[in-house]
């Protein structure tokens, strides 16, 4: 008799086979294979749903750069031409106007005026930004009234046709003006007033006309009120805002005719530069994330600018850049039904000053209440649920320019305020400078010069 050589491999082999707990694990039944593609399914349709999720917030971020370059081109366009162009309302890429007058408040961007493309100035979804101006600007008795009514910044008549004094000014907002209301937990606030033209990207409903939702319905009836809402599935809102102010426009002006005129002395005077405005301080409470509590304490920092009572109000231009750190909250999101605090840097002049650099919620409230506000920074990117991106190292930057009266005595106290949640969100305030830019002299009269009779006006001249 032959003996066959042991060989374990066979041998497990033939154990498991012959083994009747495993007998039933030889093949896959129906309901196991379901099983498997149930889940491969499951997690093809998140990967799916994650890919367009983050398809769209970069076509959203995508827009938003857009129209930053369309406003940084409007802006050019006014200072070579003195003069904002009309919208375009018949889609042949060039302003439309009646009698002088722009035919409409609102329609497309000239973008061949403008020396763009037509691609330049569509959203990230094809279609056409909105350009809205100030409603008055489609009267041609209006726009050549300058400087009282605002619409003379569409003034292509008698360029320049605005200057310093046309209107709105603190205290005089004119008419006509266009108004952007921003969504925060609360309802809508006034966040840009008395605005004198604003772009809309409409994204992915731009093709939309109807069923809209209250925010976009809102942004397409050309009226003079916009809202910059928090992105949203339902009702859906996607629109991304710019403006144009009046500031913005008056400071390239009056820079270009100082520059030309070299003559013409300025005076100039330098602030201080603010390190870490917020930094390590009590903020959200206690100063360790507390997102959903009120900032108790807010940083803050003054700075005077004298020209002395013989300036008494002029206008001067006030100038600062912002590095602006941290993983600031746009105050959208809650928790436990508790809304977040939105992370606030508020730039302002004049008011009641208080006597400490840290404020608590009740000077805060005073000097916010009495200031003339300039602009108050936020982060906002609705798109990425209050997830800002930023950690500590990270940061944005402003470069600011404002047009700002000085008071009887010639002074501007510009003020400086930091409220935060956490001791890591801060800003640097740097290259602080206030300008005065003296106007030519007036030249003198001269007397008229009458011909006397008898008296040859000629004699003595050689040819």
């Amino acid at each position: 008799m032959s003996i066959k050589p042991y060989n374990p491999l066979n041998n497990r082999l033939n154990n498991r086979l012959n083994n009747p707990l495993t007998q039933h694990a030889r093949g896959y039944s129906l309901v196991g294979m379901a099983l498997v593609i149930a889940i491969v399914g499951v997690l093809g349709i998140g990967s799916v749903s994650l890919y367009s999720e983050q398809k769209v917030h970069v076509n959203w971020m995508d827009s938003g750069a857009k129209l930053k370059v369309n406003k940084a081109s409007l802006l050019k366009f006014a200072k070579l031409n003195k003069y904002l162009p009309c919208p375009d309302t018949d889609d042949d890429g060039l302003e439309n106007r009646t009698a002088g007058a722009c035919t409409a408040a609102n329609g497309a961007l000239p973008y061949l005026d403008l020396g763009l493309s037509r691609a330049d100035v569509q959203d990230s979804w094809g279609f056409m930004v909105g350009y809205a101006v100030n409603q008055n600007a489609v009267s041609a008795t209006d726009i050549v009234n300058c400087p009282t009514q605002s619409a003379c910044f569409f003034n292509n008549i008698t360029p320049p046709a605005f200057n310093l004094t046309t209107l709105p000014l603190p205290g005089q907002a004119g008419s006509g003006n266009l108004t952007v209301n921003k969504e925060m937990p609360a309802g809508l606030v006034a966040a840009a007033v008395n605005m004198v033209a604003v772009l809309v990207a409409y994204n992915e409903n731009g093709a939309i006309t109807s069923g809209l939702g209250t925010y976009e319905a809102e942004n397409r009836n050309n009226d003079a009120v916009f809202v910059q809402g928090v992105y949203n599935e339902s009702p859906y809102f996607d629109d991304v805002i710019e403006t144009i102010s009046a500031n913005e426009l008056k400071t390239r002006f009056e820079s270009e005719s100082v520059v030309n005129a070299v003559t013409i002395p300025t005076q100039a005077i330098a602030g201080s530069n603010t390190g870490s405005l917020g930094e390590n301080k009590t903020t959200g409470g206690s100063g360790h994330n507390v997102q959903t509590r009120p900032v108790d304490t807010w940083d803050y920092n003054n700075q005077n600018f004298d020209f002395g009572a013989g300036n008494a109000g002029k206008t001067v231009t006030l100038k600062f850049d912002a590095e602006i750190i941290g993983g600031w909250e746009d105050g959208s999101r809650s928790s436990g039904g508790v809304a977040h605090t939105q992370d606030q840097f508020i730039v302002g002049i004049n008011g009641t000053q208080p006597d400490d650099g840290t404020l608590d919620s009740s000077q805060i409230a005073t000097l916010l209440n009495t200031q003339q506000e300039l602009e108050v920074f936020t982060y906002d990117d609705p798109s990425n649920r209050d997830n800002t991106g930023y950690n500590s190292y990270d940061s944005w930057n402003e470069y600011k320019e404002y047009n700002v009266v000085l008071d009887e005595s010639g002074q501007v106290n510009v003020n400086f305020v930091v409220g935060s949640t956490h001791t890591t969100e801060r800003v640097l305030v740097s290259n602080v400078e206030v300008i005065l830019y003296n106007p030519p002299p007036t030249l003198p009269s001269f007397p008229s010069v009458y011909p006397i009779e008898g008296v040859s006006q000629t004699q003595g001249l050689t040819q």
